[in-house]
């Protein structure tokens, strides 16, 4: 009878795909491809607590205000028995006509946009409580120089052709430093590039879960004018930084959209 059990157990594990239960490949599976024919980012999907069975999507608010018409592409990934991925390029509305769908926090760069249809696909999402509050990061112990963790589409390159992020390791470059009301923001040692606002940022939580301590926003660069008889030209070099927005925006942010959807 156990020999039986075990191999009806066998063959049905056989049709899902393995996953490795670790904080990162958690914040993989929910950090998605958003974009439209001008612009790309990165986003990630977040749940509530029930009974709100809805995903929010988490971005920059400068990508969905310079997205143009009332839609754009979010690139799914449904996995398959043999381990292998399909990728879904799903249509989501951000706008009814010329009014904008998502919620936008009243002082920082920071959008979420609720999804109440249903997606196509089964896909993940990271819970509310895997964000970093001042508490959370207090007990890290993190500090300049600790290590992070982004998920990104840089210059929209993707790490395969199923959709999946590019994930890259950085320091802070600067102390997260608290009350976040006073610095909202914090510097994350890491190469930049356009495409990676909306990323998440994030360390190692308990368990298998991330602890998100914010979203990219933006990337430095250092400019240098050359004047000469016949030209003038602006050269940029990267700095190799980016802006992070500390976590607790992003919170404040969701339920600002939850309870703008509850109002509806």
């Amino acid at each position: 009878m156990k020999n039986l059990l075990l191999s009806l157990f066998l063959s049905i594990s056989a049709l899902f795909p393995a996953r490795a239960a670790d904080f990162a490949t958690t914040m993989m599976e929910a950090t998605f491809k958003f974009f439209d024919p001008d612009s790309t980012s990165t986003c990630f999907l977040v749940k509530r607590a029930e009974p709100d069975a809805a995903f929010y999507l988490v971005t920059t608010a400068h990508t969905v205000e310079r997205t143009k018409g009332e839609n754009a592409i979010l690139v799914l990934r449904e996995p398959k028995p043999d381990g292998s991925y399909e990728r879904h390029d799903h249509t989501i509305k951000i706008r009814d006509k010329d009014q904008p769908l998502w919620v936008r926090h009243a002082k920082e760069d920071v959008a979420v946009l609720r999804l109440g249809d249903a997606l196509p696909v089964a896909v993940p999402a990271i819970s509310v409580t895997d964000f970093a509050k001042e508490e959370d990061l207090a007990t890290a112990g993190v500090h300049i120089c600790s290590p992070l963790f982004v998920l990104t589409y840089p210059q929209r390159f993707e790490a395969n052709g199923a959709g999946f992020p590019v994930a890259r390791q950085g320091i802070f470059a600067s102390p997260p430093l608290l009350p976040v009301k006073t610095h909202p923001t914090f510097l994350a040692d890491f190469t930049t590039f356009a495409g990676d606002s909306g990323g998440p940022v994030f360390i190692e939580g308990k368990g298998t879960r991330p602890l998100v301590a914010g979203i990219v926003l933006a990337q430095h660069h250092h400019e240098d004018k050359i004047h000469s008889e016949y030209e003038e030209r602006v050269i940029r070099h990267p700095l190799g930084m980016g802006t992070v927005l500390h976590a607790g925006y992003v919170l404040e942010t969701l339920e600002q959209a939850a309870t703008a959807a509850q109002k509806k």
